[in-house]
């Protein structure tokens, strides 16, 4: 049996998978994000340390299931977010999240100074990674800097508490801003040139690798059999694709809050990630505002819930000439072709559509068979379909939402050799059925007219 803990942005996961990957047991909990300043978001690790252990517990009792017959276990994890220990992984500082900005200006002096920076590891001279972080520490807290024994990310943070071992993977890495693509190492280039010492980051290794076993008083503590393995996870997206089966003619779709769309690369590139398997990389686009735009319409329209929603939207396939734009974060979104005969069920349809059009825009890779939906928006058979007809793929749904803490458990299954399949298709829906991809004019000429 194996532990998955999916330690996300606002909450902890745990489920226990089983050999063949079936989910016996779950529990799930939140912890606060603290904004004690504009742009600044902030964590405490000791939260997700106590949360790891309270929904482990909750997870076994829900299955009936004692935690001591778990053989390994991993962490799928949040990166970018980075808080400095000491010797003995205390914190010292609060965890500076993916979504804390402090640090725009150093990255501003990066871009100056290190114009090869995303040749180098694929990612730009932004605020969120964690190079401009670990250089406003030193800047702001020359002591915290200075006492500092290692930098650590959520996942390594977590797995040092539960085997004393520090280590991360290739995929939690790449979000640092300080990874060479090429080689698959910490970039001694970046590194040096800005004074950041490799010695205080974990070492790299491939997802899936066992780590240890865990602590004496770890075991203790949780019910753990003290030969409980733990292996190296890897950060929440590409385990997510992992546990859904990407491949080279597969293509995963995360329909959340966000979309974020995940295709695999056999070379590193220039926006590029690295991967959970060895000697692959990945792709990711992203579209912020996705799921939430369609909360947003349930919200306004909608007080009877989704399930209107998507009757009403359905209702409204053979009449519709409605476009969304689906980009409410930036003030770029938009409404065209509203009659005196326009309805709520246009809008919601519209909505469902927008967010469609713009999943096809991110699909770079023309490999593509098929798309593996997971997420909140899979709840949605209406908007499946949409989404096949839009990109012109069959989608598939999962017969768990759940894919990022599947992929946890399929690593933890290889540390002990053993290879679990990814997670099972519950359905499949293929193009053609809506006609939404008959409105695609409608809605680049809506764009383009944003655009001028």
């Amino acid at each position: 049996m194996f532990l998955a803990v999916d330690l996300g942005t606002t909450g902890c996961r745990s489920i226990l998978f089983d050999k063949l990957l079936q989910p016996l047991g779950q529990a799930y909990g939140e912890y606060p994000l603290h904004l004690p300043r504009e742009g600044w978001a902030e964590q405490d690790p000791q939260d997700w340390w106590h949360l790891l252990k309270k929904t482990a517990r909750e997870a076994a009792e829900k299955a009936g299931i004692s935690l001591a017959a778990v053989d390994s276990l991993a962490i799928s994890s949040q990166g970018i977010t980075v808080v400095p220990v000491d010797e003995g992984f205390a914190p010292l500082y609060p965890a500076m999240t993916w979504l804390d900005l402090r640090a725009a200006d150093q990255a501003e002096r990066i871009g100056r100074e290190c114009p090869t920076l995303c040749e180098v590891t694929g990612k730009p001279p932004t605020a969120p990674y964690t190079l401009p972080k670990l250089l406003w520490l030193r800047e702001n807290e020359p002591e915290i800097w200075a006492s500092a024994r290692y930098f650590l990310m959520p996942m390594d943070y977590l797995q040092a508490k539960l085997t004393g071992k520090v280590a991360t993977d290739h995929s939690m890495a790449c979000g640092t801003a300080l990874y060479d693509l090429q080689k698959g190492t910490w970039s001694e280039q970046i590194a040096r040139q800005f004074a950041v010492p490799t010695e205080k980051l974990p070492p790299i290794l491939p997802a899936g690798t066992a780590l240890g076993t865990v602590l004496p008083e770890v075991a203790e503590e949780l019910g753990l059999s003290p030969q409980c393995l733990v292996a190296i996870g890897g950060q929440d997206q590409k385990c997510a694709a992992f546990g859904a089966g990407l491949d080279e003619t597969t293509v995963t779709l995360s329909l959340g809050t966000a979309a974020a769309i995940t295709s695999l690369r056999s070379t590193p590139a220039p926006g590029s990630c690295g991967y959970v398997l060895p000697n692959a990389w990945v792709w990711e686009g992203v579209l912020d505002t996705a799921g939430v735009c369609l909360r947003w319409i349930r919200d306004l329209l909608f007080p009877e819930g989704y399930d209107a929603l998507n009757r009403e939207a359905e209702a409204c396939l053979d009449t519709s000439k409605l476009v969304f734009l689906p980009e409410l974060a930036d003030g770029g979104g938009a409404f065209s072709g509203m009659t005196l005969g326009t309805r709520r069920g246009h809008m919601a349809l519209a909505v469902m559509e927008g967010v469609a059009f713009r999943v096809q825009a991110l699909l770079r890779d023309k490999r593509a068979g098929r798309l593996v939906l997971f997420g909140g928006g899979a709840k949605s058979s209406l908007w499946c379909r949409i989404l096949a007809d839009v990109t012109g793929l069959p989608v598939c749904v999962p017969t768990t939402a759940e894919a990022a803490s599947a992929g946890a458990a399929r690593l933890a299954a290889k540390a002990m050799g053993v290879q679990l399949p990814p997670l099972q298709i519950a359905h499949e829906y293929l193009p053609g059925t809506t006609g939404s991809h008959k409105r695609a004019p409608l809605f680049w000429a809506l764009d383009q007219e944003r655009s001028l």
